[in-house]
Formats: structure tokens, sequence, C-alpha cells
């Protein structure tokens, strides 16, 4: 066996310093720059998470203080009247033993307060207008068994104006009571006397009334072509019934809802001097009125004194009585 030696040169070279490399955390991958280490020295400031809100716990006491009442406080409900009159007239008719005539007598206060409004006036006359107390006939009501059926896209109902007893058709002013009869009981003739005549359709549980036809129901769904034009609140006032009025039934319109509708001249004429808020109501709850309608010839008619009387022919009129 032979063995050999190879001598190995000694070096005179410096012995060289090595800078140990710190090894990355366990789960890193990501290589790490020598430079880095020594040139990031930045503070690691740790911030507090944010604490949860506290959840105050409700007690019972807390929930009576919060719904505490005063009872020295008077209390205030609000009723929804509509509502209110269709649950009393539907529990008057199945409780209590009232007759048909005596339903429309019926009257309810609800309070003091409400008891002292005072009923609008069936007819309110200015000099531009006049404004009428009407009832909104639903489709299916008695009154228009013989009248055109309203047309699907209109707006408006038919309307009923009532008449004060002792009215006529070319009635000016309020009928005033002039009874021509000294015995006592007795119910004069007379057509303009207001106190027998409003006897007589208290006694008959009637009341007199002109039909108001919807425009566009009257025009049958088409407009004339000569450039004639109609508010879409408009109504016309039937001629024949204007003339001779129809005797309804009290028990067909007592519960019935009630509108305003204005007679005029023109609708210009109508909305001349009124507020922003009384043309807004018009519009979206009221009617206006400006001419008479013929269902036989189908033609315009002008308005009867009773329903409007223009103040120019009012001035004339008072000039030739002078």
């Amino acid at each position: 066996m032979v063995s050999s030696t190879i001598p190995i040169a000694s070096s005179n070279r410096p012995a060289m310093a090595i800078k140990p490399l710190p090894l990355p955390p366990s789960g890193s991958s990501e290589p790490i720059e020598m430079g880095s280490i020594v040139d990031n020295c930045e503070p690691i400031v740790e911030e507090p998470s944010t604490p949860e809100p506290e959840i105050a716990e409700v007690t019972e006491s807390d929930i009576e203080d919060a719904f505490y009442e005063d009872p020295d406080e008077i209390p205030t409900i609000k009723l929804n009247l509509e509502e209110f009159t269709l649950n009393l007239h539907n529990y008057m008719q199945e409780n209590m033993e009232l007759q048909e005539s005596d339903m429309s007598k019926a009257l309810v206060a609800l309070n003091p307060e409400a008891a002292s409004i005072p009923t609008p006036k069936l007819k309110n006359v200015s000099r531009l207008r006049t404004e009428h107390q009407v009832y909104e006939l639903p489709d299916s009501h008695p009154l228009l068994k013989w009248m055109d059926k309203r047309e699907p896209d209109d707006p408006s109902p038919y309307l009923l104006a009532i008449w004060t007893p002792g009215e006529t058709a070319n009635s000016v002013q309020p009928p005033e009571s002039r009874c021509g009869s000294q015995e006592p009981g007795k119910l004069c003739n007379e057509k303009t006397c207001f106190s027998c005549n409003s006897a007589r359709e208290t006694n008959a549980q009637t009341v007199r009334g002109t039909l108001l036809i919807p425009c566009r129901t009257a025009m049958r769904g088409s407009f004339p072509l000569n450039g004639t034009y109609f508010q879409v609140n408009e109504m016309f006032a039937d001629h024949e019934s204007s003339l001779n009025p129809i005797h309804v039934p009290r028990a067909w319109i007592w519960n019935l809802p009630r509108r305003t509708v204005y007679f005029g001249t023109s609708v210009s004429s109508i909305f001349k001097g009124l507020p922003t808020e009384g043309i807004q109501y018009c519009f979206w709850r009221g009617f206006v009125c400006v001419r008479g309608f013929d269902q036989k010839t189908r033609a315009p008619r002008p308005l009867l004194a009773r329903l409007h009387f223009p103040a120019s022919k009012l001035v004339k009129t008072r000039n030739e009585d002078k």
C-alpha cells in the first residue's frame, strides 16, 4: 500500500471577517436584503383596537318612564272621520231601531268644538262666482239610472246641487218667509215661501236638486274641433233639472261626500281674486261650471239665475227697477 502526501502551500493573505447573515423568520418566503436590515431601524408602534360599544341594559323602570303620562294632561285623540262615519252608520243600522226616514236626522257631536263648527252654506254668492255645496254621486246611484254611463277615463263624477226651499230657477236673492196663510199648522202654496216649503220638504223627507254632468261624459269622450276647450274638472249643469228640479229622497244622499263647485261666466272670472290656495283647492278637490247642457239636443245652454247671476246683469236689473 502506497501513500502519498500533497503539500499544501501556505497562504499569506490576511483573514477576512465574515458577517453572519440572519435567517428570516419561519413562514416567510421573501428574500431579505442585507442593507435593509441595517438601515431599517424604525420602531414598531402597536395601536390598541377600538373598544366595543357598551350595550346599555334597559330596565323595566326605564320603559315605564319613557311612556309616562301625566294624569293631569288631557289626551288628544285623532279620529278618521270618514271611517268613523261609515262605522257609525253600520252600527246604527245593525243595533238601533231607526226607521229609514229617521236615519237622515241622526246627528253625532264628537266634542263641543266640533259641534260649534258651522255647516257650510249650500250656496255662497259673490260678484264673480257662486259657490255651491254639492253631493258626489257614485256610478251605481239610482239617480243615474237614465243618464249616460260615465266615460271610463273621466276623472270627474256626477254631482247633485241642492235647491234651497222656496228657490225657483230664476231666484237671485235667498228665499224669504212669505207665508200668506194665517191658520196655524196650514201650509201656503207660495212657491217662494221658505218656511212652508221647508216644512213641506221635511215632512216628505225629500229635497230638490239639479244634476251636474262631467264634461267628458257629456261630450261622450270626444271634443269639438272649433277651438272650444274644457277644464279637466269642468261640469255642465243639466238644463232639464235646472228648470224642473228632481225630487230626491234624503236617504239617498245624506251619507254621500260633499264637494264644492264654482259657478261663473268663465273660468278666468271665477279665479279672479282667489288666493293661490283657493285655486289649488278648486283643481284638486273642487269643480267649475260655466254653462248648462241640453241632453236632448246636446247643445250648450246658459246658466240659470239660481246657479249664478252675472254681476253685469244684476246692475242692469237694479237700474231698471229704479
